[in-house]
Formats: C-alpha cells, structure tokens, sequence
C-alpha cells in the first residue's frame, strides 16, 4: 500500500487556514487511501492477472500524487502570494506615502524661514506690540493654510522664544540641541524626531527647523534665529492608518532604525515604545507563531528619503489568509483562451485521467481474454475514482484561477484607494501654496502701488521675479508662478524661459475674474482641467489667489497662478501606485488613469492609447458613484475582459471638504484577464 506523501505536510501551517485547501487535500488523500485499497484487494484476489498491470495501476497513482502535490502547492502559493502582497504593500504605503507628505514639509521650511516679514522681526533688537501682533496673524494664517502643522516657533540664536503659534505651549526659552544644529549645519533644514523642549506638552515631536539669515550691506548673512515648525504626526498618522486599515484588522506601525514603535494603528496590542524585532532583517512578510509580520523602508520620493523609518505590518494569519471574505462577487471566469489560464495543469489532469481510462481498458481486455471476471469489479471501482479524481482536480484548478481573480480584484481596488489617496494630498499642497504665496509682503506691497499709481519700477518688477523664482526652485511642482494685476496683467513670472508672457493679459479672462472677486485669505480658486498656453498648450490646472491690498486686506490689487505640471506629476502619481504583480502577463495587461465624471482622461500610464483630454466610455456606476466610494467592477473594453477597481475622490483634510472647491476626479485601475 502506497503511503501518503509527505510533501502535504509541509503546508500544515497553512492549510489550517485555509479551509477550502484542507478540503481539498481530504477528498485527494482518501482518493489516494482509495486507490491504495484497491488495488490491494485486486492484488490479492487475482493471482492470475498480468503483473504489468498492477505495475500500471502503481505508476499512474503515482502520477496522480505528483499532480495532487503540484496543485496543493500551487493553490497555497496563489494564497501565500496574495496575503503576502496585501502585507507587502500595506507596509510599503504606510512609510511611502508619509514621505510624501514630509518632502512637502522641506520646501515649507526652505520658504518660511526666508519670509521677509518673518526675517524682519527675527532680526529686530527689540519687537514691539504692534510687531508681535503682526508676526502672530503671519503664523496663524500660515497654519491656517498648512493645516500638517500644530505648532510654529520663531526661536533667537540664543534660545528665546519669540513667537509661537500654540498659546498652550509653556516654552519660553530652550536648551534644544536642534537650535544648534540648524545654525551650523551646512544642510538645508534639519529634521528630528523626539522629545523636545521646544514643545514640552509633547511626548514626542516631528520638527523640521531652519536657521533664519538676513543679508548685509557686504553680501553677507547673518544668523537672527531659527524657525522650528512642529508637524501634526499623530493627527497624520492617524489618517494614513484609516485609509490603510479600513476593516481595522491589519496591526499598522510605524517603526524606526531600531525598531521601536513610534505610530501605530492598535495601541493596545501594539504600544507607541514597544521594541518590534530588528526591521532591517526583512526581505519578504515572515510568519512567526499565530502572525505574519513585515518592515520595509521608503522608495523615497524625488530623492528625499527623510529618517531611517520603516513601514511595519503584523496581522494574524487567520486575517491575512481570509482576505477574500468580504470581496464582491463579479460573477467572472478565467476562460480558456486567457493566457492565465493553467492549460498546463489541465492537460495534466487530462494525462492522468486518461493513463488511468488505459489501464482500465487494458484490464478490461485482459480480464476477459483470462476471464477472471472477479477483477471486474476492481476495474469498475478504478473508474469511479477516476471520475471523481477528475471533477476534483477541474474543481481544483477553478479554484486556483478563482484566487489569482481575487488576488486581482484586491490589488486593483486598493491601488485606485491610493492613486485618489495620494492625488487629493498632493493638490491640497497646491491650494495651500497659492494662498500663502499670496500674502507675501513684497507681493502685497508692490501690486498695492502699481495699482494705485500705475506705476511698476524696474526694482519692483526685479524683486518680484527674483522672489518668484526662489519660490519656483523649491516648489518644483510648477512649470511657472505668474503674479497679475487688478486688469489681469502678467507683471512677473518665475520661470526664465517664460519672460515674454510679462505685459501680456491672463488667458482665460473668468478664472481671473473669479481670483480677484475672492473675499478672505482662506480662498482660493482652480481652473478646470484644459489645455492651455501657459503649459505649451497641453492639460493642466491652474490655481489663483487674491493679492490683497497692504493697506486693506478687504481689497484685490491683483493675483497669483500657479501652473501646476500636471503631465508627469499625475502619471507618476499613477505609475507608483499601479499593482506589482509578479506574473509579467498581469504586469502588462495593466493600467491606470486619473479621469473626472464625464470620462474625460486627466492622466493615463498608457498615453498613447489613453491620451490626455481623450474620453473613456465606462458604466454609469463608476461616473455617477459617490465621493470615496471605492468598489469593483467587470469590465470589457475594446474587447478584452479586464477587472478595475475605482475610487471617487474625497478630499484630505479642508480640501475639497467644504472650502468651496469641487472637483471630482475617478481613479481607475484595470488589469486584463
């Protein structure tokens, strides 16, 4: 009697999770104990029957077990591999998409602490009232417009506070060693993360500082300070866990070099200090006890990596190997002419199937010839188990394709969540920017003159540009920053190549009118989507905010646009976060575009098929979904099957979250079956 094959054990660990698998396993081992039997009992009652034929009935289970071992390993693999890349890439967005939001955070830095207003009163021996009152309403609306920050400091060479944002910040003056290290690092900003006494009501801070330089008549600097701006880590990183962790089963960490848990998702089983294991010891998601567990660093983003943080998930096996439980059913297939389709393991069910018909026929034949009748019988038991190794094995390999389409599914619906995810946080930073930029001092000063006596120095237009393109280098994000007058005159412009347009009027007379018809600070205005001369006559958004009169805040005496550079920004945006999958067919039969509610393409990864402004015929359920709703769908276009996922843009934070600004925009991502 043939003995089991030891090579299902190995999957014990996994199989005990899968209920379907173990299923699967018990009906092909008691085919096999099946088998076994038989031929046995055939052995045994039928002396007179050809050796050559038992020897048959040996080899071709022994066939049949080698298939049975390559199918329980393939399905566990498709189940391994899927759990492993939803551990995967739930790590990877959790570190990846913080350091977007971060690289954000050193051009903030870089620009605030330049702010004449801000230099000014740093470089001040002694401030008065009516200065402090003024540097308080700089800090305010500066937070008001860059909400990622819950605390701004103004700090002297010396450590005394000057102005701070938070009333409830006790700190008065500090010993910090960030003080010191921002005056003499030769870096651009310094970044540090832990306690401090610049914010003593905070058990930890995320603090990016950068000393404060004013020129001198030698064309030299000199230090006055530095400005320390606190980032909301906690309010931060509580939105990355809700977005991640929507069924709040994922145990969601963020770690540091050394691993200690310094966010996390589930402070009760996972406490803020707790030391995980050595985060640098994983390449791939481990099982250790009851849990799977992984850490990975940053892809890093335009070349900043920020601290050495890793991304960390732990999740029971029970909840990575049953991701598919709450999965919508689309009632799809894998057919037969799909390249996915495991044509190999059929045809070796076929072979299996049919050696066995063989050896029946041949026993059949020779039982007859012999007539040794009794063996009939076992020929007959041979052929049920034949038939019913073959449903097995077809319902087997149903259920492998069933799993790579959920794998999919999965992969497809999370990367639209993270496409909208990371677009909606990086235009909020271009909302904030317009309106800040607006109030620069400089700006407000020379527009308020122009407009009140039409005059424009070549001093006054020198600094404008010069400001604009400081502005430009920091914020690569913008093709150009044109400044207006009251009648829509460009009076400057950031980008060199781009002076010409000075003198020139605004295109796009209503979304100027709209700009200067703004009423407060907190205001902004975006164009639509559409092509246009300012960005080499391809699609873009532009965004605008009032300059408002120095002497009266009520009053626009101009405005400010920035050309967003939406061609590569969105398509990298789609490019990063498009599905990996390992399976090169699934990797080429993939793509992704960023389109509003009338389908018109904003941004594709397959350009020459998908253009920019072209327009994509989909189902009235996606267009017409509501703001956040993330789902999927069957889809068939130009005549190919392919499962999408889509999610409709919510906003981040106050953007798109009632300050007046409304622009849907639809990630789709699709990969073809």
């Amino acid at each position: 009697m043939t003995q089991p094959n030891k090579q299902t054990h190995h999957y014990n660990d996994h199989t005990k999770h899968l209920p379907k698998v173990k299923k699967y396993i018990a009906e092909l081992e008691h085919q096999d104990l099946w088998w076994s039997t038989v031929a046995m009992v055939g052995k045994i009652n039928n002396e007179n029957i050809d050796a050559q034929l038992l020897e048959s009935i040996i080899n071709t289970q022994k066939e049949f077990q080698s298939l049975r071992d390559i199918m329980i390993k393939e399905l566990i693999g498709r189940y391994l591999n899927q759990t492993n890349s939803e551990i995967s890439l739930k790590a990877q967005t959790t570190i990846d998409i913080l350091i977007r939001n971060l690289f954000e955070r050193t051009a903030d830095v870089g620009f605030l602490a330049t702010d004449d207003d801000l230099v000014d009163f740093m470089a001040k021996s002694t401030a008065t009232t009516e200065d402090e009152v003024f540097i308080q309403q700089r800090l305010e609306e500066y937070v008001a417009k860059y909400s990622v920050y819950d605390d701004v400091l103004l700090v002297s060479t010396t450590g005394d506070i000057k102005a701070k944002l938070d009333p409830t910040n006790p700190v008065m003056h500090s010993s910090s060693p960030v003080i010191y290290q921002a005056l003499t690092t030769q870096e651009e900003y310094i970044e540090v993360y832990g306690y401090s006494d610049l914010f003593p009501n905070k058990p930890a801070s995320l603090i990016y500082a950068k000393k404060i330089m004013k020129s001198l008549p030698n064309g030299q600097f000199e230090n006055v300070g530095v400005l320390c701006l606190s980032f909301n880590f906690a309010d931060e990183m509580e939105g990355i866990f809700n977005t991640l962790n929507t069924e709040n089963n994922f145990g969601i960490m963020l770690l540091n070099d050394s691993g200690k848990i310094l966010a996390s998702n589930s402070p009760q089983t996972h406490p803020i200090g707790k030391q995980i294991t050595n985060p640098k010891a994983f390449a791939a998601p481990l099982s250790a006890g009851n849990n799977m567990h992984f850490a990975t660093k940053t892809t890093g983003y335009q070349g900043y990596f920020g601290l050495p943080w890793y991304g960390y998930i732990d999740v029971k096996n029970e909840v990575a190997f049953n991701l598919n439980k709450h999965k919508k059913d689309l009632g799809v297939s894998i057919s037969k002419q799909s390249p996915l389709y495991l044509t190999e393991l059929e045809e070796v069910n076929i072979k299996v199937s049919t050696l066995l018909l063989i050896v029946i026929m041949n026993g059949k034949i020779m039982s007859l010839k012999k007539r040794v009748k009794s063996f009939l019988p076992i020929l007959d038991s041979f052929h049920k188990i034949s038939t019913d190794i073959q449903n097995i094995f077809a319902s087997f390999i149903d259920h492998i394709h069933q799993v790579l389409l959920d794998t999919i599914q999965g992969k497809v619906a999370f990367s639209a969540v993270l496409a909208v995810e990371v677009m909606d946080r990086n235009l909020y930073e271009r909302a904030n920017d317009c309106r800040w930029w607006a109030l620069n001092s400089s700006f407000r000063q020379i527009l308020s003159a122009h407009q009140k006596d039409n005059t424009f120095p070549k001093q006054a237009f020198q600094k404008l540009t010069d400001t604009l393109a400081y502005i430009n280098s920091l914020y690569t994000v913008y093709t150009n920053i044109l400044l207006y007058d009251q009648n829509g005159k460009i009076l400057a412009v950031s980008n060199p190549v781009e002076q010409h347009l000075v003198g020139s009027t605004m295109p796009r007379p209503d979304d100027t009118s709209r700009c200067l018809g703004l009423k407060n600070t907190q205001d902004y205005t975006v164009s639509d989507f559409h092509a246009t001369e300012l960005y080499a006559n391809e699609h873009t958004y532009l965004y605008h905010a009032a300059i408002k009169d120095w002497e009266n805040i009520h009053v626009n005496v101009g405005g400010i646009a920035l050309v967003f550079d939406s061609k590569p920004e969105f398509k990298a945006m789609l490019e990063e976060t498009e599905p990996k999958y390992i399976n090169p067919l699934l990797s080429d039969n993939t793509f992704s575009v960023f389109l509003n509610r009338s389908g018109d393409i904003i941004s594709s990864t397959s350009p020459e098929v998908l253009p920019v402004g072209s327009k994509l015929s989909l189902p009235n359920e996606v267009l017409t979904a509501e703001n956040g709703q993330n789902d999927t769908i069957s889809w068939e276009w130009q005549g190919k099957p392919y499962l999408a996922g889509y999610k409709v843009s919510e906003g981040y934070r106050e953007y798109k979250k009632g300050d007046g600004y409304d622009n849907d925009v639809i990630a789709l991502v699709c990969t073809g079956i």
